[in-house]
């Protein structure tokens, strides 16, 4: 009995890899290599910004180690290709918090969720589709 609780507890304690997630919406851009150039975006969204660039889905990585901060480059490498096969140029933080699980064996953690972004083509007009 001895040996399954000290088991389960050096199993909860391991944690388990983030999980990455994406939500496309918005414009849809062709995807980029997985290895392309970003852009991480230190300010906020703002008016200006939503003017010249398209946004393109949002990234979110939940479970990452508590305190993990959101340019971290472990999550950076997590986040690029999924960024990038949104067809983004520019990531900005939308949200990152931290968890705190009191009275379980479960671990502190933290989330994070980035918008995608591309700048805006000029001269292409965005046509309706019909189907």
């Amino acid at each position: 009995m001895r040996l399954v609780v000290g088991l389960v507890t050096v199993l909860a304690g391991c944690g388990s890899s983030p999980h990455v997630s994406t939500t496309r919406m918005g414009v849809l851009a062709p995807a980029r290599p997985s290895s392309c150039t970003l852009e991480l975006h230190a300010g906020e969204l703002d008016g200006q910004m939503m003017m010249s660039h398209d946004v393109l889905g949002v990234v979110t990585i939940d479970g990452a180690k508590a305190d993990e901060p959101p340019n971290s480059p472990r999550l950076l490498s997590l986040l690029k290709p999924q960024a990038c096969a949104l067809g983004g140029e520019i990531v900005t933080l939308g949200l990152s918090a931290n968890y705190t699980y009191p009275g379980t064996l479960h671990r502190d953690d933290s989330t994070h969720s980035y918008m995608i972004l591309r700048k805006k083509p000029t001269g292409a007009a965005q046509t309706d589709q019909t189907f």
